[in-house]
């Protein structure tokens, strides 16, 4: 038992470690202080091996990401389009609780819209996603209906776009992601994309 609380204590000393040297940089809004929250530093230092400068160098980024990328200004009125064609979606609950998001792009997406736009979307769902969950459910799986695509090239660079911003941005939330359909070669690309 008495291991058990020495862990605990060290994990919220480092979770403090993070959010002094986050502090120390620039204050924190109101906003950002709700983002960091304990399991968000947390899932922040477990992605870099507990190492306290690299999640807050990681945290800072993903504060600045976040203002840049017009966080509080998501709504769903600006992907009216892209939701009742079924583009991105939260699709329910699995057996334990976690939020399954649907991604069902289709290819000539990135062809009308922008970067930026394709992002937002993306991030605008997988907000909703955590939203949508339990209190002691941290993770989403995610499933890409690749039907869309006639070329494994134009599906990969959607998937690791995807997929980057879930790791940079979104450490720890993911539990598992599936490719359904996915066009020929795919499996080729995939194996030797780094």
């Amino acid at each position: 038992m008495g291991k058990k609380l020495d862990q605990n204590q060290i994990e919220r000393e480092r979770v403090q470690a993070v959010l002094n040297l986050l502090r120390k940089q620039a204050p924190l809004s109101l906003k950002e202080e709700k983002f960091c929250n304990n399991a968000c530093v947390e899932r922040f230092l477990k992605s870099k091996g507990d190492n306290v400068k690299k999640a807050a160098k990681q945290l800072r980024a993903c504060l600045s990401w976040r203002k840049s990328i017009g966080m509080g200004n998501l709504i769903a009125d600006e992907f009216s389009a892209e939701l009742a064609e079924g583009l991105t979606y939260v699709a329910g609950h699995d057996e334990e609780s976690r939020p399954v998001v649907i991604f069902r792009m289709k290819q000539d997406y990135q062809k009308f819209h922008s970067q930026k736009l394709f992002t937002r979307l993306v991030v605008f769902t997988l907000e909703v996603a955590i939203q949508t969950m339990s209190k002691n459910v941290e993770q989403f799986v995610l499933l890409f209906d690749a039907s869309f695509y006639r070329s494994a090239s134009a599906f990969m660079n959607m998937l690791l776009a995807t997929l980057k911003i879930m790791a940079e941005f979104y450490p720890g939330r993911l539990y598992r992601a599936f490719v359904i359909d996915p066009p020929s070669l795919f499996s080729y690309l995939w194996k030797a994309s780094p």
